[in-house]
């Protein structure tokens, strides 16, 4: 069984469903709700949670609960379209083995064709938008792979894979004894093409590791030091598959040691993950890890990575490091089976007295922090009420220039997506939702979200006139700028940004005639604008420092932004004239993006502490909680506003006239909200050179520094590095007449997933079955060919259509025993269009042999059949099928089954007649969903557990409602043999 473990970072998180089915993930944010996709990264979730047999080991960085079950977007399925016609016309029932081998590879590929019993549904596409030149090149514990657009960065990261190997195999006293494949992307979006395994690197996915061939994957577009953290993570992941065998296991590893000691290795804590644990201790909220499975009963996912991450601290406080080590094979041999309890075995406790001892350490270790403010201290929550509404928490806000008003990014627990609604300053009452429906309706996958920083910078903003807001959505493989009036709901612009990938935080000029945004280019953030007008895009920072959240200052002459320095998060200002930068915060702790109170004082979040007031490291380390704080730019007064047990984050200005409040998101027992304060009396004051000076900013350096050696580098062949594909499963039986049957199937694929070949075979008795293909997954355009050959037996006792009936009496059945042999060769190709539309086409050559085994028997039946038929009524000869087929999929699937979208596969085939082949008449299908109506298949909800189907005859067409399948009427030329070769 295959272990998959992936990054999750908190970075574009959003609803979709076949996120439910990975499992092992680090999150970075709140899996996507849709019909077949998954917040930028997810399974040792190092981003993106029912399992799947794929997945596992995710470290999720992901503050919010998956809002969708599993998808039903399956990765095997029916006989190809092709090979459906060959059984329909050939009168061959069972060519489903080679056909089932030929499409799983072609199914693994695209989404091709797959349908459950009830519902069609023919798969979204994984579509390759860019080609790859792959190069490998080796170090002394990784086989790197990379493509030239990566070749600068190579050096460095190979450092930092180096510098993670010796720091891991140190605290586990661990050697690997293979070199790692690590498998390198520049962005995210071309992560997303991946093909090892399809279709799992979704925006919420931030990396992963799986077990099958120990590979890593992962797009180095992080700040240095976090794309450290992140290949420490998952290389974590490598050293616990090879620990730990995933072929061996009798039952899983829990989620919680896979990702805790993941994020463990990984070192410091995010200040949003270490909120999380603090509030969930203080909270008395904290499960009985021994006992824990999965997610539990937890509505956050991230939380189980978090406290994984606690509980390796915990055992190292009490055992020390080789506490941890000790656990760790302690658990090897109590999965596999034969070893005592792993608590009992490695820390001399029982499983409850564990529990009792870590929520213990817990309580004592944020004792500190039980007396601080919650969010109730500052009044009532303004974001939306669950039990009143549709929709829950609150994760990002933007005010409107005049005050009264609120854009909040929340989410729909009914359509399970994120909308954008407007809610009401004064007491939080819903006023709109902007994006009511489902996104793929307004022409969109989905609302982007932040990953890694999540909300510690703004979604959305606010045209001058308060007309207008502006947010970003994802549409294929680009990101697009949604300008949306806030009065008709109407989408007025939508601003594709090709030329950078994974824009963010867009931010309206007070002109109305530019907007600010974050975005990367060549893997570095930077800051840029477009101008509304032209759609020229310019940037505005181009440094080597990630720069995020951007914001114009009042009059226009500035823009606040946050970069990346030493290893923090850090407000600078750009003066747009000059395009001086100046750093404005210093110190080791974290600022969020700012807001502008007035022309020269700015508010924000930070994890800073009173520097007048000296707290203990320990007490230190685990706070670092956002509050917030107020910068006057000319004088350098900090002023401390809140103390907050959980955090408040992203800080806005709600102008009502001089007393102007500051409103802002709060975290208090796992949930999201918006509270306000005014702005009296601070709670501190300080001033910027209490935390520090203006100095040489240094970068992220590793522990250990790598220096390219040009012999190590090669172009990778095209078929280089092929492996077994997990073990063969191998089938063996008796049948009730004592002959033996079996059969085994084996795949070989490139350590890429790019090229992939498959034998099948299987016998009973005598009659053989066996088929050879090849996928090429590499390009836009996936393909497959397949050769096979197949030997089936069969009774012919019909006496008076296969023989003359006068000898039916003799005729026993053995003695009438026939084969049917199929031989020949297929090619499939998919090509798609977009991810909900693509056409298949299909070709191929088959010869059909079919024959009494008893030579007497034949001779008999040919005479017979010729004098009264004027032919043979077993087929001889040769087909050569060609079929096309048009597919659109944009089901939405929930727990229950389809809630929206249409899915219709539209298909043609025929096997004309080239010289002396066979031939079958043309034929034309549609298929559709057995709820949808006769045209379409789009959805109807129905207010009854029933389902329907309509019935009609159109132009030779007919819709049954018991198959949902549209079929062509044979022409009057052809119909009596419709269902036979020609």
């Amino acid at each position: 069984m295959s272990r998959v473990s992936y990054d999750m970072r908190r970075r574009a998180v959003y609803p979709v469903a076949q996120m439910g089915q990975t499992r092992g993930m680090k999150r970075t944010g709140p899996p996507k709700v849709e019909g077949a996709g998954a917040g930028r990264r997810l399974t040792a979730w190092t981003r993106r949670p029912v399992a799947s047999p794929r997945a596992r080991n995710k470290k999720i960085n992901s503050p919010a609960r998956p809002l969708q079950a599993p998808s039903r977007h399956s990765k095997i399925a029916a006989v190809p379209p092709f090979l459906e016609v060959l059984l329909m016309r050939a009168r061959v029932p069972s060519l489903a083995p080679f056909a089932l081998a030929f499409f799983v590879a072609v199914g693994h590929s695209a989404a091709a064709i797959a349908q459950t019993p009830f519902v069609p549904y023919f798969g979204k596409n994984n579509i390759h938008y860019d080609k790859f030149d792959w190069h490998i090149y080796k170090t002394d514990h990784f086989e790197i792979y990379y493509y030239p657009d990566l070749e600068r960065h190579l050096e460095r990261v190979a450092g930092y894979a180096e510098s993670a190997y010796q720091q891991v195999s140190a605290d586990l006293k661990h050697d690997l004894s293979f070199k790692v494949p690590l498998i390198l992307f520049k962005t995210h979006s071309e992560f997303e093409q991946e093909n090892v395994l399809p279709g799992e690197a979704q925006e919420g996915v931030g990396a992963f590791a799986e077990s099958n061939r120990d590979r890593m994957l992962l797009p180095i577009d992080d700040p240095p030091d976090l794309l450290y953290g992140l290949i420490t993570h998952e290389l974590t992941h490598i050293f616990e598959f090879d620990i730990i065998p995933q072929s061996l296991i009798r039952r899983s590893v829990p989620l919680w040691v896979n990702e805790g000691l993941s994020d463990y290795e990984r070192g410091l804590w995010n200040p949003l993950d270490l909120m999380m644990v603090r509030d969930a201790a203080v909270a008395d909220i904290v499960p009985k890890m021994s006992e824990l499975e999965g997610y539990g009963n937890t509505n956050n996912p991230r939380l189980i990575y978090n406290l994984g991450h606690a509980v390796f601290e915990f055992i190292e406080a009490k055992f020390g490091k080789e506490g941890i080590r000790q656990f760790l094979f302690s658990l090897r041999k109590s999965v596999i089976g034969g070893g005592e309890d792993a608590y009992e075995e490695a820390l001399r406790m029982k499983k409850d007295e564990f529990d009792q001892a870590f929520e213990k350490y817990l309580k004592d270790r944020f004792k500190p922090f039980r007396d601080k403010e919650r969010p109730a201290d500052y009044g009532r929550d303004l974001a939306p009420n669950r039990e009143k509404t549709n929709f829950a928490e609150a994760l990002s806000i933007a005010p409107s220039p005049s005050g009264d008003l609120i854009a909040a990014v929340t989410v729909n627990r009914k359509d399970r997506e994120y909308d954008i609604v407007l809610l009401s300053a004064k007491d939080g009452s819903i006023v709109r939702n902007l994006t009511s429906g489902f996104d793929k309706d307004m022409g969109f996958d989905h609302i982007v979200l932040l990953g890694e920083r999540w909300n510690t910078v703004p979604w959305v903003s606010w045209s001058p006139k308060g007309d207008r807001i502006v947010y970003l959505v994802r549409t294929e493989k680009e990101r697009a700028l949604i300008i949306q009036n806030v009065l008709t709901k109407k989408i007025e612009d939508r601003i594709p940004m090709k030329s950078v990938d994974e824009p963010e935080s867009p931010c309206f000029s007070p002109d109305g005639k530019t907007i600010a945004f974050a975005a990367l280019r060549g893997a570095v953030g930077d800051i840029y604008t477009v101008n509304l007008d032209t759609k020229e895009v310019l940037n505005l920072t181009n440094d080597d420092f990630a720069d995020y959240g951007p914001v114009y200052s009042p009059d226009g002459k500035y823009i606040l932004y946050n970069a990346r320095v030493s290893g923090n998060q850090k407000l600078f200002r750009l003066d747009l004239d000059t395009k001086k930068k100046t750093q404005l915060t210093f110190g080791t702790q974290d600022e969020t993006a700012a807001q502008f109170i007035d022309d020269h004082t700015i508010v924000f979040s930070s994890t800073a502490t009173d520097p007048t007031v000296p707290l203990e490291s320990e007490v230190a380390k685990n706070g670092n909680i956002f509050n917030i704080w107020t910068l006057d730019m000319k004088t350098g007064e900090l002023r401390q506003y809140t103390d907050a047990l959980g955090g408040n984050l992203s800080p806005v200005v709600l102008n009502e006239g001089q007393a102007n409040r500051i409103a802002f998101v709060t975290y208090y027992k796992g949930e999201y909200g918006i509270h306000t304060l005014e702005r009296k009396e601070p709670l501190h004051t300080a001033s910027t050179s209490d935390f520090g000076a203006p100095g040489p900013i240094i970068d992220f350096q590793a522990p250990l520094q790598h220096t390219l050696v040009a012999a190590n580098k090669k172009k990778k062949g095209a078929f280089e590095k092929m492996f077994l594909e997990g073990r063969p499963p191998v089938n063996v039986g008796v049948t009730s007449n004592g002959d033996v049957f079996g059969g085994s199937q084996v795949t070989f694929g490139d350590v890429l997933g790019d090229q992939q070949f498959n034998l099948f075979a299987a016998s009973i008795s005598q009659y053989r079955t066996m088929s050879l293909s090849y996928v090429n997954l590499a390009r836009r355009f996936q393909f497959a060919l397949q050769g096979f050959s197949q030997t089936q037996f069969f009774y012919g006792q019909q006496g008076g259509y296969f023989y003359d009936p006068s000898i039916t009496p003799f005729i026993s059945r053995d003695l009438a025993t026939a084969t049917r042999t199929v031989r020949g060769g297929t090619a499939y190709g998919i090509y798609p269009f977009s991810r909900y539309r693509r056409v298949e086409l299909s070709g191929g050559i088959v010869q059909l042999q079919e024959e009494y085994n008893d030579p007497g028997l034949q001779e008999l039946a040919t005479a017979y059949q010729q004098a009264n038929f004027g032919r043979q009524v077993f087929n001889n000869g040769t087909l050569v099928p060609f079929g096309v087929a048009f597919v659109q999929e944009t089901t939405v699937f929930r727990e229950f089954g389809p809630l929206a979208g249409n899915t219709m596969r539209l298909a043609f085939d025929i096997a004309p007649k080239i010289g002396n082949t066979l031939s079958t008449c043309g034929s034309a299908a549609a298929a559709c969903s057995p709820r949808a109506s006769a045209a379409s298949g789009a959805w109807a909800t129905i207010p009854t557990s029933s389902t329907w189907a309509a019935t009609r005859r159109c132009a030779g067409t007919t819709t049954s409602p018991s198959s949902a399948r549209t079929s062509c009427s044979p022409t009057p030329s052809c119909a009596s043999r419709s269902s036979k070769p020609r």
